[in-house]
This record gives structure tokens, sequence and C-alpha cells, in this order.
């Protein structure tokens, strides 16, 4: 299922457990990676990958050892909790390795990350996330941030009771910076 940009930004905040993947991708790298972070850190917690509750696979190791992604997905943790298997710089060349593992999800599986770089709308990664009943698509756009998103950050920075006019500088300077 494709999440729009709203949805999107309160999925990565609140993931569901229950669903076998995401697919993240855009044109922003650093967009990517900050909400690659956030979704990974609300689904496994910041202690995930001293835990091995946290994989970490490159697309070019899965071309070579496509039973990777399988292994990783079903293998268990020493450690109680959910579990994410993170694939970096995907694209369709591993599209039928990614379908596969989709395919033999169960509930109590590792949930697939994976990130990309700017998919076009006929990509077989991006239908392959955008059709699977159990999992999501997000694009990330290069959109300034929404008022949403702002206060998110303040909050999470300490900050809070925003003078109104403060707040208004800060919401034309986001949409001034890149």
């Amino acid at each position: 299922m494709k999440l729009s940009s709203r949805e999107a930004n309160r999925y990565f905040q609140h993931p569901e457990t229950d669903r076998a993947g995401l697919l993240i991708y855009g044109v922003d790298a650093m967009r990517i990676a900050l909400k690659r972070q956030e979704v990974i850190v609300a689904l496994v917690g910041p202690t995930a990958e001293e835990e091995m509750r946290l994989s970490r696979i490159s697309a070019s190791e899965l071309r070579k050892d496509p039973a990777q992604l399988q292994d990783s997905m079903k293998a268990q943790s020493f450690f109680p909790g959910p579990r994410v298997v993170f694939v970096e710089e995907a694209n369709d060349s591993v599209a039928s390795i990614v379908a596969d593992a989709l395919t033999e999800w169960r509930q109590g599986d590792a949930q697939l990350i994976r990130v990309s770089g700017p998919l076009k709308a006929s990509s077989k990664l991006r239908k392959l996330f955008e059709t699977h009943n159990n999992s999501y698509s997000a694009a990330v756009y290069e959109n300034p941030p929404t008022r949403e998103e702002l206060d998110q950050e303040l909050s999470r920075a300490g900050l809070r009771d925003i003078e109104p006019s403060a707040m208004q500088d800060l919401i034309v300077l986001s949409r001034l910076l890149d």
C-alpha cells in the first residue's frame, strides 16, 4: 500500500509491528536516511543493533547471496523483541529476491525496511511494495517540513510554547533552506 506524505510521517513515528515491510524512496538521500532511522528506532529501539535485532544488508551483498535476506528475516535474536532487516541501495535488480522474501514472511519474522533513491512509477520494486497486502511504500519528497513536523522536531529538542511570531519565522525559514 502506498502511504501519502502525511500518513508516512505518522507511520515513521508509530509503525505497525505486524507488517512485512516498508519501502522508503526519493531524491533526498539525507531525508530518507533520517526517516529510515526514525522508523527503525520506533520499531526496535535504539539498542537493537547491539542486541542483534537489526541486520543490515547492502543490495550488492544481496545480489551475491540472495538467500541472505530470507535467512536474516527468519533468524532469531538472543534478545526478545521485534527485529528489522534493513536493505540499502535497493533497486529493481533485487526486486525478485524481495518478492520472494515478502511472500515467505510470517508473523514473528523480522520486518524488512528498504531504502532507495528515486523510483519511477513503473519500478518493479515500487510496484511490489505498493501492491503487496502487508507492506507499505513511502515516497520522501523534497518539500519543506510541515507545521506538524516542525512542532514535533521542536518538541523533541525540548522546545515548547514557541511564540506565534517566532513559529511563523521558523516556518518561513524552513521553506527557504535546502
